[in-house]
Order: structure tokens, then C-alpha cells, then sequence
């Protein structure tokens, strides 16, 4: 039986109110921890009021019930009997804390037996699916419900899991700085280029198109020069330079002069 299902909240708080009340009755689904709820609380009831604590249970779990009395609360006194062991103890030998799993009465040559044994008890506890016998239920109060439902509602979140990606090749980060910057930075631009290698480093392979064009941004300026240098180194004739608006002014002026001097 694994203890661990006593930290959780609606569990931890199912114990705290049985042992409060001095016993009581646990309606629980299978899976809802209904067992080690009734344990847990017998156990420490019984080292609370420094009383022996008899467990009724299947032979088949006594080996188990033991082993988990043992882990959670060490100092109880505790003895597990079965439901026809239960059923040979003369009236009035069960004293202190008495722990029934209700799954036990199915056979009913142990159910009067049985509660008798309650009525002698000190403190009652019981445990039963809702499918379980009902011959302890009226003295076993108050009836605490644990659903599966509740219990996986309220469960702890596990912490959020942040996957941190893989250092990306820097051949990789390089293949695709060339490939996006193909035609656009001039060749002797090394500068830009190593920058924005370096940058690549080590970035998620999902990132890198983000950051050449953030880098494309802060080297716009630059971009447009290899543009501008290009463009000039295809016309080598300066004559074919184009004008601007003075020059072009410019020259229609002097045209209509040196035709004006033709006429006279």
C-alpha cells in the first residue's frame, strides 16, 4: 500500500476529521483511497488515546495493513483479525479503536457478531464502497464521502515542463545565413555577415529565420549601399550617368542659346 495518497489534501483532510470526531464512516470509490484513509486514521486515533487498535480485514491484505500501520504511525498497538476470527471474540472482549472494512460482512454469520464487537468498541471506524454491506453504517458517524472525481479535481498540478532546445550547428546557422542572404549583402561585407553568424550560434533552428530578419532590419542601410554599388558598377560610361533636375535645366538652356545664335 503506497502512503503517499495521505498527502493529499481532501485525503489528509478526511483523516484530520475522523480522528477529530472519534471515529466515523468512509464511503469511498474504488481508487478514492478509502482503505488507507480508514488506516491512517485508526492508527493515529489509537496513538492519540493510548488504546490497542483491532483491524477486521481480508486475510489477503493483513500482511499489507500491517506494513502500512507500521509506516504511518509506528507506536500504534495494533492487531489485524479476520472477519471470522472477528466473529469467535466473546461480547465485550474488543476495547479501544475498531477498524471494519465493510467489505468482510458479505458472509452474514459474521454481521451480527461483528456488531456486537462495534457496540464494545471505544471508537468505530468503517469503510465501505457503496456496493459494501450497511450493518455498521448507523454507528458509524459521521460518513465521510471520497470520490475519485473529487480526488482527481483537486490534485496538484504538476509544474509546467520547459523544454529548452537544442544547440543549433553552427554549420547549419551559416548554411542558412548564406541562403538568406544570398544576392542581397555585398561580398566584402564580412563584417555583417560574422555578426550575424555569431548570432546564430547556438540558436533553436525555429528562431533563426526571426533573427535574419531582425538583423536585415538593423542593416537596411547597409543593404541598400550593396544595392546602390552594384547598380554603378553596371554603367561605366559617365555620360550615361543620369542628370538631375539642375543639369538637365542646365543644358535646355544652353541649347536655346546656341540656337538663338544660329538665327543671326
Amino acid at each position: 500500500m503506497d502512503s503517499s495518497v495521505l498527502r493529499h489534501p481532501r485525503i489528509a483532510e478526511a483523516v484530520e476529521t475522523l480522528v477529530t470526531a472519534r471515529g466515523g464512516g468512509i464511503t469511498y470509490d474504488v481508487g478514492g483511497g478509502g482503505r488507507k484513509t480508514l488506516l491512517a486514521a485508526g492508527a493515529r486515533l489509537a496513538a492519540e488515546t493510548n488504546t490497542p487498535l483491532t483491524i477486521v480485514e481480508a486475510r489477503s491484505l493483513h500482511s499489507d495493513v500491517r506494513a502500512f500501520v507500521r509506516e504511518v504511525q509506528p507506536e500504534a498497538r495494533s492487531a489485524v483479525i479476520s472477519a471470522e476470527e472477528a466473529a469467535l471474540q466473546p461480547d465485550g472482549s474488543i476495547n479501544g479503536v475498531l477498524a471494519v472494512h465493510a467489505d468482510v460482512l458479505r458472509d452474514a454469520d459474521v454481521r451480527q457478531p461483528l456488531l456486537a464487537m462495534a457496540h464494545s468498541a471505544d471508537h468505530l471506524l468503517v469503510a465501505r464502497h457503496d456496493y459494501s454491506d450497511t450493518t455498521l453504517d448507523a454507528l458509524a458517524t459521521p460518513d465521510i464521502v471520497l470520490r475519485l472525481r473529487d480526488l482527481m479535481l483537486s490534485a496538484p498540478r504538476p509544474a509546467p515542463i520547459t523544454l529548452t532546445p537544442p544547440p543549433m550547428d553552427t554549420s547549419v546557422a551559416l548554411r542558412l545565413v548564406r541562403q538568406a542572404t544570398r544576392d542581397v549583402l555585398p561580398d566584402q561585407d564580412l563584417k555583417v555577415f560574422d555578426e550575424m553568424a555569431e548570432v546564430l550560434k547556438g540558436v533553436d533552428p525555429a528562431e533563426v529565420r526571426q533573427r535574419i530578419g531582425k538583423l536585415r532590419g538593423k542593416y537596411e542601410a547597409t543593404i541598400e549601399l550593396a544595392r546602390q554599388r552594384r547598380a554603378a558598377a553596371g554603367s561605366t560610361d559617365p555620360s550615361r550617368a543620369p542628370l538631375d533636375h539642375g543639369q538637365e535645366q542646365a543644358a535646355a538652356q544652353q541649347q536655346h542659346r546656341s540656337q538663338g545664335t544660329g538665327r543671326t
